[in-house]
């Protein structure tokens, strides 16, 4: 009887795909962080998950607060990116439309909840990632709204207003929303709302309080 071949064993992932480590190492630390929060989580868990040794993981970070640090920078990093090509210049209206779909768009992606929650709950025990979230995150994505505002102001699109308290209003409001939304049973005004009906309520609000003529909305569908 011939001998029987058996299939060569797939190599690990680190040895296969060597310069998508920090990148794999990242993400799951993420997930660790998500399903255990900082103080919580261990390195060789998150080296588990990654599929690589500790050692290797220190390799590329430091320790558990560089991990999380440059797992949020990742993540925000292609938000923002994102929300930079979906409202490149143009009419300004037009702009922050397209800018407040592709916010709602992140913030209704599966997972942001537990993100949102993760963030939130290490802020308060490290106020080095405290102020890392605030110039990072909270700043940079209210500075691009802040930047379509102005731009419709000066051409008179939008009436005159402090474009920054503008910006906060329009993220209060989608994030806010975003987060009912993952709870309807719970908030009863927007029970039965889809999610193009709530995009389109919070833009048609946002639109009339910046004074945009003919009431120019995201065009989604009720």
């Amino acid at each position: 009887m011939p001998p029987v071949s058996l299939p060569e064993a797939s190599p690990p992932r680190w040895r296969r795909r060597p310069t998508e480590r920090p990148a794999e190492i990242l993400d799951a630390a993420l997930e660790v962080f998500q399903e255990q929060g900082l103080a919580g989580a261990r390195v060789e868990d998150i080296a588990y998950r990654a599929g690589v040794s500790k050692g290797t993981l220190y390799l590329y970070f430091s320790g558990k607060e560089e991990l999380f640090r440059e797992a949020i920078r990742t993540r925000v990093g292609s938000l923002l990116a994102s929300l930079s090509s979906a409202a490149p210049p143009g009419e300004p209206r037009e702009r922050l439309a397209r800018f407040i779909t592709a916010l709602w768009s992140d913030l209704r992606r599966p997972g942001f909840d537990k993100l949102h929650r993760l963030i939130h709950a290490e802020l308060q025990q490290f106020p080095e990632l405290a102020r890392f979230y605030a110039a990072e995150i909270s700043g940079k994505v209210t500075g691009l709204i802040a930047a379509i505002v102005t731009d419709g102001m000066q051409g008179g699109a939008f009436r005159q207003v402090d474009p920054l308290v503008a910006a906060r209003m329009v993220v209060g409001l989608l994030l806010q929303h975003a987060l009912w939304a993952n709870r309807r049973d719970f908030y009863a005004p927007i029970r039965g709302r889809s999610d193009d009906t709530l995009v389109q309520e919070v833009s048609e609000f946002v639109f009339h309080a910046l004074g945009a003529a003919g009431g120019f909305t995201t065009g989604g569908s009720r």
